[in-house]
């Protein structure tokens, strides 16, 4: 099965494998799903060095996060150079900036895209900050009320962002940036916002790292905003049951009692976009 995008044939591959056996859902159907969500998906990911997790044979076998680009890809695949803090080896990571690329990517394996949280121009200097809220068992409803009160004061602070499930155990609220910071500065004071929150909800909040020390608080965690971290992609599938979509939802969907880090799907998401406009 071959397809042309941009004058390039791209070849699909094992179409009827069973992705989420489950559900029956299979290689085309995540095929069609991320070429039809492809104009919402791409934004979020074109010029940003990203990490794909990988399940070339369904998500009941070992999937695997790939950073650097294999020498089989193809040549019109782009990549962004990035340097390892560890030992300054040189990576090159793929810049998912067009179908046919995120097409190939999926025909791999590739099942969830995590791009970083700065650009190709700096990678120094994020274009978005990640406050990220997870459940722990059956918290949803208090990772909900924790959501509300991080977007209560950034709004007080006339701070812009975003709602997203992870499509995983929680959500995230991204707050979009202008690359003139450093990775460092920007969690400094994403670290005083969320303390300064915790010490105004303890019984909710805490930015405690230790689960031990959590006592069934809503931890508020900002450590992936450093360099060479990632979040997942909104619009991108999760590796598990039921095919979960991360998806950006309303600040007032959280009040809906369906409403949960895996309530959109592979199979109900095109409803939702079609019921909001």
């Amino acid at each position: 099965m071959t397809a042309t995008y941009q004058d390039i044939d791209v070849e699909f591959s094992h179409t009827d494998k069973l992705y989420f056996p489950e559900e029956g859902i299979t290689k085309r159907d995540v095929l069609e799903y991320y070429e039809r969500i492809s104009g919402r998906l791409l934004p979020h990911l074109e010029n940003r060095p990203v990490t794909l997790h990988r399940f070339p044979d369904g998500i009941d076998s070992d999937g695997f996060y790939q950073k650097q680009s294999p020498d089989y890809f193809p040549h019109w695949i782009e990549t962004i150079e990035v340097e390892k803090r560890e030992d300054g080896e040189i990576q090159q990571l793929v810049n998912c900036k067009d179908v046919r690329t995120l097409l190939y990517l999926v025909n791999q394996g590739t099942l969830t895209f995590h791009p970083w949280l700065s650009e190709k121009d700096d990678l120094e200097k994020p274009t978005r900050a990640v406050i990220d809220l997870d459940t722990e068992g059956e918290q949803n409803d208090l990772v909900k009320k924790a959501a509300l009160r991080v977007m209560d004061a950034l709004e007080d602070k006339k701070q812009a962002f975003e709602l997203c499930t992870t499509g995983s155990s929680g959500y995230h609220v991204i707050i979009p940036l202008k690359a003139e910071r450093t990775f460092d500065d920007i969690r400094k004071e994403l670290q005083d916002f969320c303390k300064e929150l915790a010490g105004d909800f303890p019984e909710l909040l805490t930015v405690e790292h230790r689960k031990n020390k959590r006592q069934g608080r809503i931890y508020l965690d900002v450590a992936r905003n450093a360099y060479a971290q990632t979040a997942v992609a909104p619009f991108c599938l999760r590796a598990l049951p039921e095919a979960p979509v991360a998806t950006p939802i309303d600040p007032d969907e959280l009040s809906r009692n369906d409403m949960e880090p895996r309530r959109y799907t592979l199979k109900n998401i095109f409803r939702r976009l079609a019921q909001k406009g």
